[in-house]
């Protein structure tokens, strides 16, 4: 009994880690958006889907083709973000054109594993507003950041 308790609570966890099958979201999809003026060739990059019980499903999300004013990098701005969690239902309501499927992702783990520390300990969320606002608010809270030489 205790070697199937075993093989249940791995097969659990196992489950956890992979991706939510969603009927509209799948890892590696590459989106048109709504975007920012300016930014009419940025896409969304689908990199990881889950389901959760407090926040239903969430996907996260890079963002390529920007052009964010970022006063910590030496250029001045970022053409990238790399991880963006967010609601399906902010995401359907962004993206407008399907590019292409089963792209390969990038290296996103970095992002992605920070974000849900920080989510178990209820001291990160997830974007319920459109991706374009999200930008537009997160090149407002790296204006206000301090230039690091």
């Amino acid at each position: 009994m205790a070697g199937f308790l075993n093989w249940f609570n791995r097969s659990r966890e196992q489950k956890n880690k992979e991706d939510h099958k969603d009927d509209t979201f799948k890892a590696g999809q590459a989106w048109h958006y709504h975007t920012r003026p300016g930014e009419e060739h940025s896409v969304v990059t689908v990199l990881k889907v889950e389901k959760y019980e407090s926040e239903g499903i969430v996907v996260h999300v890079q963002v390529k083709g920007l052009k964010v004013k970022n006063p910590m990098n030496p250029a001045g701005f970022s053409d990238e973000i790399g991880h963006l969690p967010f609601a399906k239902e902010a995401v359907g309501k962004s993206v407008t054109t399907l590019i292409s499927e089963g792209n390969t992702l990038p290296d996103f783990m970095g992002g992605y594993s920070s974000w849900k520390e920080a989510f178990d300990a209820k001291k990160g969320g997830i974007f319920t507003i459109s991706v374009g606002e999200a930008v537009k608010y997160l090149e407002e809270a790296m204006s206000n950041a301090q230039r690091v030489e």
